[in-house]
């Protein structure tokens, strides 16, 4: 019989490869300005700006979720029986559909329509009924900004349940109305979206979350169940259907996983939270840090950053983690030793810096280094031979916030050292702090005649670049200066780059805003301020 195993004989690494997947799409797909997975093709140019995780990792991922439903052998059939169909032939979606319709004897095309033909994902809120052992499920329209309106929520999307309970895992229920009342044998334990492999949110109560938390200690709850946990309370907690402090007390939870897909996805709440914080008050941006650092540094300094043969390519990529993350929050054990490791590099010890850590150790001594270490990783990049080499020093200069470093990181895009394919690399690491973000701004206005003209509207590489330079800022100020700046300018082949930008400024906004006081306060208990 086919599995998985074949193609990835480490299963942890599968796990990694489909959480990204599924985050990356979610994370995309709660925008407003987000796309069907389906769309219809009006001129050459849209091709460029539909190549991305809605098309990629949420179709997918709709193909993972629908393989859960039906079973992997009847899944497994449809596929023989669509290839043998259609062999050396033209399809459309609906053939998949159908012939997997056969082979199961359900109707997929009903269900699965939905999800290729209609943008976004609902968000299930649970309610219990504490004096009996009924759940309440309701769905809506999820949106990261934080604003659905009615006309935002007129999809009902079919949504496979996985309810997970001490007796296994039911993938025979789906929600298919507004409303939906079930019934659990055990109060104490149950978790919807099993293994996370539906496309949808789910909100649970603060007391439920506590109990899953526990669950996930006691081993009921698996790596994925874990991590989507993790992603759904961070993607809630951003668009307001909970509470900060709720997410950030979660977080501390996690002091005892070990696996390094969680870790992956707690870094990544971390930094998100970080982002949408990065133009806010300066001590609470420093509490942010602090906790950062205290999530991380025991799990880091426990994996080390010696690296052997005998490490699986997870456990390299654990370690390169936590390394990263702990240096860059200012960890002092993990700093000194990206400053010592960097130190003898440059003498010409070119083993001194394992490549799985070259580029959080460049990033750490160009974020607090100076003109010394610039020069070095800039030399690195200008003498060393492979692609992956350069890629990695390229996009480390953009760590460099002194003004003048700043600079010259803007200065290297329109010169002859960067290739035209690599010039957003400097830009995108300018992004790491607040100084960054403002000077590629005015870069970038200053520049966006040279721009449009070297990147012709069915080029995507203008799209990617105004999306680099624009999105990171969280504030209606600069929203508004965003959209001032490109009211008389042709967006023609990056409106959805420019669209997706202006979702991800507002969605910031909101939640700084929002939960402003919420995460002083929580810092403050919590001894972080």
């Amino acid at each position: 019989m086919y599995s998985c195993d074949k193609f990835f004989p480490d299963w942890k690494l599968w796990e990694a490869f489909v959480t990204d997947d599924l985050q990356s799409a979610l994370s995309l797909d709660g925008f407003r300005s987000s796309h069907a997975i389906e769309v219809p093709i009006k001129r050459a140019g849209d091709v460029n700006e539909i190549f991305d995780n809605i098309s990629y990792a949420k179709g997918s991922c709709v193909i993972r979720m629908i393989s859960k439903y039906l079973g992997e052998d009847v899944f497994l059939e449809g596929i023989r029986l669509y290839l043998k169909r259609h062999a050396y032939g033209n399809t459309t979606t609906n053939d998949l559909w159908t012939a997997l319709s056969e082979a199961s004897g359900k109707d997929v095309n009903k269900v699965m329509n939905v999800w290729t033909k209609y943008v976004g994902y609902p968000v299930v809120t649970v309610t219990e009924d504490k004096h009996s052992h009924d759940v309440h499920l309701e769905q809506h329209r999820f949106l990261r900004t934080a604003d659905v309106k009615p006309e935002d929520d007129t999809v009902l999307y079919p949504v496979f349940l996985s309810l997970r309970t001490k007796d296994g895992v039911d993938e025979d229920t789906i929600l298919e109305n507004r409303n939906m009342t079930i019934k659990v044998k055990d109060n104490d334990f149950f978790k919807l979206n099993a293994n996370h492999s539906g496309f949808y949110r789910t909100s649970y109560s603060s007391e439920r979350l506590e109990k899953l938390a526990k669950a996930a200690k006691s081993g009921l709850l698996t790596t994925e169940d874990r991590a989507g946990m993790l992603a759904d309370a961070g993607a809630l907690a951003a668009s307001g259907y909970q509470k900060t402090s709720s997410l950030l007390t979660l977080l501390q939870g996690y002091d005892t996983e070990s696996e390094f897909v969680v870790w992956q996805e707690l870094v990544s709440r971390v930094a998100s939270i970080r982002a949408a914080w990065i133009f806010e008050d300066e001590k609470v941006k420093s509490g942010l840090c602090a906790l950062q650092r205290d999530l991380i540094h025991r799990k880091a300094h426990e994996l080390g950053w010696e690296f052997s043969d005998d490490d699986g390519h997870i456990l390299q990529q654990f370690k390169a983690l936590l390394f990263s993350s702990a240096a860059l929050s200012g960890d002092q054990k993990t700093r000194d030793a990206a400053f010592e490791m960097f130190k003898r590099f440059v003498k010409g010890d070119r083993s001194a810096i394992h490549p799985n850590i070259r580029s959080g150790v460049f990033a750490t001594v160009l974020q607090e280094g100076g003109d010394e270490e610039y020069d070095a990783v800039l030399n690195e990049y200008l003498t060393v031979k492979t692609s992956n080499e350069k890629i990695i020093a390229l996009q480390s200069l953009g760590r460099a916030s002194k003004p003048h470093l700043i600079k010259r990181t803007l200065s290297l895009p329109f010169s002859t050292q960067v290739k035209d394919q690599d010039m957003y690399l400097p830009l995108s690491g300018l992004r790491a702090h607040k100084d960054g973000i403002e000077a590629l701004w005015s870069w970038m206005k200053t520049s966006f005649d040279k721009l449009e003209a070297k990147f012709p509207s069915g080029i995507g590489m203008l799209g990617s670049i105004v999306g680099i330079c624009s999105s990171s800022f969280t504030t209606q100020d600069q929203l508004d200066n965003v959209r001032k700046f490109f009211e008389a300018k042709s967006t023609k082949g990056f409106e959805r780059a420019l669209a997706q930008s202006e979702d991800a400024i507002e969605a910031k906004k909101g939640w700084s805003m929002r939960d402003g006081n919420d995460v002083e306060k929580w810092l403050k208990e919590k001894h972080y301020l």
